[in-house]
């Protein structure tokens, strides 16, 4: 049975993507993948930990995406269902084996005579093993958010969100938090030609988080201990506060080709030992036709962790769990994609990621990927 899960999960996506055809009708959107992929770190421990060893698999994947939008009670809706299914060909990472899902819906009413929408945002996240267990990094993250939008169908336009989460990560329930959040984005057309053949925009976002979580704070050395001398973390009867802030500008240019360049910061202001964390991270990528009906992508990723108290012993705070993929290291990652029709395209994939500049950190994982793409 076991022998079988591997391939059961191509099969899984092919047996979805046949019973795809017309009757999705506009203005829905549906997307589904399958392939296989060879991961050198499964796991993805850190290349020093003595306490996990590195494994290398292959591994399966099939997953659907269905977007619709429409007009509802004076208003126009977004929503979004997808989800993700990752089996390994190796017994040992056993709770590697992991269903990812997701949805969202997003709706904005217009005020009347204004650039202006009023709305709400709802966000839902959930990740757990399929072959029994607690799967690796699983975690569920619930989120309403209430909406307003200044230039609404402008050129120029501001998104202000306001709300809250529940975050519950299911290996170990002392990183759980929830909390108020809220968000200020910005969307400007800079330049564009008379026809918007060619644009230039900017997309400038700003954050925070006051995280309460479901543990009590650490406690680290003595004021005046000299930087030297040996000493613990010990926990205080205080609960664990954070504050998250990040920050981030991009700019995007759509012409013969399409780049994006970007600059993020994220700062972690913790009353807990150790858990405090600034992080810059510079990304670039560019997407452009080849050859022969091939398109590329290729996207770069510089990420520099500084911990101010020392590098904490477990970083999972600090991962950013949004999905199954692997988005917090430094990475160079391919992606070719050819069309076989409207619908049917192959896709492959090659990434690698390290920890670059990153003080006490020392990782390495490399990734390749072939399969299937069908969108209607």
């Amino acid at each position: 049975m076991r022998r079988a899960a591997l391939p059961a999960v191509g099969i899984l996506g092919i047996g979805i993507l046949g019973t795809a055809g017309p009757t999705a009708a506009a203005p829905w959107d549906l997307t589904v993948e399958s392939g296989m992929e060879a991961d050198s770190n499964v796991s993805r421990v850190e290349t020093g930990d003595r306490s996990s060893r590195r494994v290398a698999a292959a591994a399966g994947r099939a997953g659907a995406r269905v977007d619709g939008r429409d007009r509802v009670l004076g208003g126009s809706y977004f929503v979004g269902l997808s989800g993700l299914i990752r089996i390994v060909g190796n017994a040992e990472p056993r709770d590697e084996n992991v269903l990812f899902y997701a949805g969202e819906l997003r709706w904005l009413h217009p005020v009347r005579g204004r650039a202006v929408a009023t709305g709400v945002h709802l966000t839902m996240t959930d990740s757990f093993a399929v072959l029994g267990g607690v799967g690796a990094r699983t975690f569920r993250n619930l989120g309403g958010d209430a909406v307003l939008v200044l230039g609404h169908h402008e050129d120029h336009r501001v998104t202000l969100e306001l709300g809250g989460r529940d975050f519950s990560y299911k290996p170990a329930h002392m990183f759980d938090w929830r909390g108020p959040v809220g968000n200020a984005r910005y969307d400007g057309l800079l330049w564009h030609t008379d026809d918007r053949t060619r644009s230039l925009e900017i997309i400038a976002i700003a954050g925070l988080d006051a995280r309460r979580f479901d543990s009590h704070a650490l406690a680290g050395c003595a004021p005046g201990t000299a930087t030297n001398a040996p000493c613990s973390a010990t926990q205080t009867s205080l609960r664990r506060r954070d504050r998250y802030q990040r920050a981030s500008v991009e700019l995007r240019w759509a012409g013969g080709l399409v780049a994006t360049g970007s600059y993020q910061l994220t700062v972690i202001d913790s009353n807990s030992f150790a858990q405090s964390l600034i992080r810059q991270r510079v990304i670039g990528a560019i997407t452009m036709e080849l050859f022969g009906k091939l398109l590329g992508t290729a996207t770069a990723t510089l990420q520099i962790d500084q911990y101010p108290e020392g590098v904490p012993v477990s970083d999972l705070l600090h991962q950013e769990l949004t999905s199954l993929e692997d988005e917090n290291r430094s990475s160079l990652q391919v992606l070719i994609t050819r069309a076989l029709s409207t619908a049917w395209s192959l896709e492959v994939r090659g990434a690698i990621w390290r920890d670059f500049g990153t003080t006490g950190a020392s990782f390495g994982r490399e990734l390749a990927y072939a399969g299937v793409l069908y969108q209607h």
